[in-house]
This record gives C-alpha cells, sequence and structure tokens, in this order.
C-alpha cells in the first residue's frame, strides 16, 4: 500500500486452484509508534551490536473485510482511497497504488474466486504508522478466517512480510508487522538474520497511563513511500549506536515505571533520528520550534521520516496551548498498548 513497484509479481501461493470463501469473516489490527530505537531494526548494524526497537500497538486500528461475491469475479475496496476495482478471476493482479497489497493476500492465501476483500482505515496509506503492514495482517486474518483456518499472530506477522517484502519488494523490517500481529507494550532485537527477539514490556498500568495521556500524533497531510525514505538515508554508526542505547533506556525506565526517564530516552532516540536522517526530519524540526516553547517534551517523526506523523509528548495541560498552535492539522489522541490481531466476525 506504501510502496512504488514497476511490476507486480504475486507471493507464489501454496495452493494449487484459486478457491472462494466460505463465510463471511472481518478481522483488525493495530498501527504501531515506536518509542525508541525505530530505524536500527534494517542493515547495516553496529558490529557486535545489532538493532534494538521498543514501540507500542495503537488503538488506530485497520479493519478487514471478506465476503462471498459472484462466481467468477473479485472485487477489491480501500477506503481510505475510495479505490473500487471489480475484475474477472484469473485477470492478471492489479496494479493500482493501494491495489497491490490487496492482490498480494489474494494470491498468497489462494483466495481468489467469487471475493470481496475491503479494508476499512481511517488513515491515508503512507502516514508513518505502520499502516500497510496493519493491513496486510488484518487481510490475511480475515482471508484465512473465511476459509475456514484458525487464527495464529506468527504466521500471519510472517506471511505479512512476505506480502511486503517478496511481494511488493519493499525495503522494510518486520518491526510493523510484529506490532500488527501480536499488540502490547514491545522489546524487539533485530540483526542481519531479521527479528531475533520480542519481549513484552512489563510496565506499570500507571505508567503506561500517564505515558497515553501525553501522547499525540500530529498528522501533517504528507504522505510517502517509507521505502523510498528508507533508500535515501545514509548510515551513520554513531547515531545507529545511540538509537539502539536509547531504546536500552527506554526498556529499563517502563520497567522500573520512571516516566521522567522514558521520556529522556524517547528524546535521546529523537536526536539520534534526526542525526541519521536530517532530510527526512525536517518537517519534525520545523514542528518543534513551534511547539517546544510550550511544553512539548519530545517531538519526531514517525516511520521512516518524509511525511506522515510526528509524534508529540507533552504534559497533558500543555495540549491545549499546543493543539491551537499546530492550527488546522489533525491531532490523533491515541491508546497505547493496543491489542494485536483479532477476528471481529467469521
Amino acid at each position: 500500500m506504501n510502496a512504488t513497484t514497476s511490476a507486480l509479481e504475486p507471493v507464489p501461493s501454496s495452493h494449487r486452484h484459486l478457491h472462494a470463501p466460505a463465510r463471511r469473516a472481518v478481522a483488525s489490527a493495530p498501527m504501531r509508534v515506536s518509542l525508541a530505537g525505530g530505524g536500527s531494526d534494517l542493515p547495516p548494524f553496529v558490529p557486535g551490536l545489532g538493532g534494538r526497537i521498543v514501540g507500542t500497538a495503537l488503538d488506530l486500528r485497520t479493519r478487514a473485510l471478506v465476503e462471498p461475491f459472484d462466481r467468477g469475479w473479485v472485487r477489491l475496496e480501500l477506503s481510505a482511497t475510495r479505490l473500487s476495482i471489480t475484475r474477472r478471476r484469473g485477470e492478471p493482479p492489479r496494479t493500482e497504488l493501494g491495489a497491490r497489497l490487496l492482490e498480494q493476500a489474494l494470491a498468497l492465501t489462494g483466495v481468489g474466486d467469487a471475493v470481496l476483500l475491503r479494508i476499512e482505515t481511517d488513515v491515508v496509506p503512507g502516514a508513518g504508522l505502520g499502516g500497510s503492514a496493519s493491513a496486510a495482517v488484518a487481510a490475511l486474518a480475515a482471508l484465512r478466517a473465511s476459509t475456514g483456518e484458525a487464527l495464529d499472530p506468527e504466521p500471519l506477522l510472517r506471511d505479512a512480510v512476505r506480502v511486503e517484502r517478496d511481494g511488493l519488494r519493499l525495503a522494510c523490517g518486520s518491526q510493523d508487522q510484529t506490532f500488527a500481529a501480536h499488540g502490547g507494550l514491545l522489546d524487539l532485537r533485530f540483526d542481519e538474520r531479521g527479528l531475533t527477539g520480542r519481549d513484552g514490556v512489563n510496565a506499570p498500568a500507571a505508567l503506561v497511563a500517564a505515558l497515553e495521556r501525553g501522547m499525540m500524533l500530529v498528522d501533517t497531510g504528507e504522505r510517502r513511500v517509507s521505502s523510498d525514505v528508507i533508500g535515501r538515508a545514509r548510515y551513520c554508526e554513531v547515531a545507529t549506536a545511540e538509537l539502539v542505547a536509547a531504546a536500552a533506556d527506554v526498556a529499563r525506565a517502563l520497567e522500573r515505571g520512571s516516566l521522567p526517564d522514558v521520556i529522556a530516552g524517547m528524546r535521546r532516540s529523537a536526536a539520534a533520528k534526526a542525526a541519521r536522517d536530517p532530510r527526512a526530519n525536517t518537517g519534525a524540526a520545523a514542528i518543534a520550534a513551534r511547539i517546544e516553547p510550550l511544553g512539548a517534551e519530545v517531538v519526531r517523526m514517525c516511520g521512516a521520516g518524509g511525511g506522515g506523523h510526528v509524534l508529540v509528548w507533552a504534559p497533558l495541560d500543555r495540549h491545549e496551548g499546543i493543539e491551537a498552535a499546530l492550527g488546522g492539522w489533525v491531532v490523533r489522541k491515541v491508546g497505547i498498548a493496543a491489542e494485536g490481531v483479532r477476528l471481529e466476525e467469521g
């Protein structure tokens, strides 16, 4: 959903024949935001250090609906862009932006006849919140549930990575898919093999609530292709090591229940991210200049940067003044530590 490719090459399906859904199924999966370490999940890694991201699933969810449709036909819909495509079974996959991810999910599951697949989200793709991974996990879950398969987060995670990395040829890691599948507050570790560790963060409920109260996601209205931003970034060993160290700081602070130390770690990560790729973080710098005097303690671009959302953390009593200073931009208040993929119906 957030990539452009010269040709669509479907992920090979394990199914010899295309089949139709047996029932209606609806699944949803959360988007995510990293608190510290974002960007350290992809090579090149600092020798002997690897990558580390501490982040949270959000209560911003992508919903996938699968229904039986007219035999011999496939219908694809995407609410955020008003995409609506109907094609015959067996026709080449559609290559419109937004249709690619849906086509890949159909190809991987083998559900390719008499099917309607609809993705519903309030956030337009390219927003820096892992929306394409959320859509992939939700779509795969709904498609598999429509044929009677049980919901299992780990295979959904792996299949969603295949959809984006192999099918769409995105230069992406696996943090987005991990949060979409498993949810919660997570401490993730990476090296050249990919994701090597996933630990839930045992933070006190009072700290989670306080962190949530202060968080705002500012939608700049700009959308970008995350793999393009990643491809332009230059490797900086010092900044990458700082990202990993900041993630360790935040993980320890969450476990101890220290909100000031969590915020300090988030600031450290934001500074390292800006140093690693100043061009992709100019938007956050401009916003920071406007709202830091009003009490914003953390301001940084979400995702790969270059557009989308800006994460802001500020004491709750400063929010009104900050929102006024942001003018017409959409400000989203989010719940954190959200549940992973779930079956809503089917």
